[in-house]
């Protein structure tokens, strides 16, 4: 997998977010932490991104419960993606 395929998939039926932040801010975060090989720190940047992610989607007008699984959905396919692209050697393919 490639960065750009796992930006793909981790974006990918997240509209609602997309609307919120819009498509660079959230394919700009999503690469970086694709990019990044080490595992702990590209889990802090994800926690990040989850914070703003909910923070966003309750300033769009979304109930914080509603926020919170979006984000926990999004925040699975984010990890899903970047193990996908690190695979067990913890190196970018």
């Amino acid at each position: 997998m490639k960065i750009e395929d796992a930006v793909t998939t981790v974006t990918a039926e997240a509209n609602a977010l997309v609307l919120c932040l819009g498509q660079p801010v959230i394919a700009y975060h999503v690469t970086e932490i694709m990019r990044e090989a080490d595992l702990e720190h590209a889990r802090r940047m994800q926690l990040a991104l989850m914070r703003r992610s909910i923070e966003a989607l309750v300033d769009d007008g979304l109930e914080d419960v509603a926020a919170e699984r979006f984000a926990a959905q999004f925040d699975g396919r984010v990890g899903s993606a970047w193990r996908l692209l690190h695979g067990s050697d913890g190196v970018a393919h």
